[in-house]
């Protein structure tokens, strides 16, 4: 008799345990934007004061990103769209949330297989600007797009591979005030498939690197290292 109950404890104390350990979570969707084929759901985890951003594409085989952030009143998000461009098959679309004072960038093409590229920063600007684009490099089938956002001193390269189905990235830093000087690739490497390009943005003393290779649905690395005086 004593074996078995030592027998049943041994099989009923790891779920004792397991069941001591649970925490419940509220999560839910606290808004939804769509701009075109572009979707953006508000998810919030109400236990911990953070809210979450999904972006995808509205075409088969897209996969979402998300991003999260601080939410001011505990939940939920407020989204316009403050500024739009779209060259070729590449769509940026700058978004802001004015309920927790943020902006985010998004990068897509509409093609099959990819997914968009995000960033989202502070933003402590009191009146709002459009999205600018004030440099554009192009280096064989690398495309690079210079967004600038001056309130806020901040620069976005946004580099994309016009190969069918690649997804493009993002990458920001802080702007240089009454910085001179636009962007220059000044270096390149290509082995096998892989190509990498050294691209300096002289007027914001930043060095960037991006990875691809040139071939439908892959996606393009964005590094960036800033070096302030």
């Amino acid at each position: 008799m004593m074996r078995a109950w030592f027998a049943f404890a041994v099989l009923v104390l790891p779920l004792l345990l397991q069941a001591g350990e649970y925490k419940s979570s509220l999560l839910v969707q606290t808004g939804e934007m769509k701009e075109h084929n572009l979707v953006v759901r508000n998810i919030t985890d109400l236990g911990s004061n953070r809210t979450c951003l999904a972006f995808y594409v509205q075409t088969k085989g897209t996969s979402p990103v998300v991003r999260c952030y601080h939410a001011a009143e505990g939940f939920g998000a407020s989204l316009f769209q403050v500024g739009h461009l779209k060259v070729d098959d590449l769509v940026i679309r700058k978004l802001d949330d004015t309920k927790n004072n943020m902006y985010c960038l998004v990068a897509y093409v509409s093609t099959p297989g990819t997914s968009p590229a995000v960033t989202c920063y502070p933003n402590t600007q009191r009146t709002k600007d459009n999205m600018v684009e004030s440099g554009h490099l192009r280096e064989g089938d690398l495309d690079i797009r210079k967004i600038l956002d001056r309130g806020n001193n901040k620069i976005c390269l946004v580099a994309y591979v016009r190969t069918k189905g690649t997804s493009p990235s993002v990458a920001c830093y802080d702007s240089i005030p009454d910085g001179k000087g636009g962007l220059y690739q000044t270096a390149s490497l290509k082995e096998g498939d892989l190509v990498v390009r050294k691209i300096e943005d002289t007027a914001a003393a930043t060095t960037c690197l991006v990875s691809y290779v040139s071939t439908p649905g892959t996606r393009s690395f964005l590094s960036c290292d800033q070096h302030k005086p």
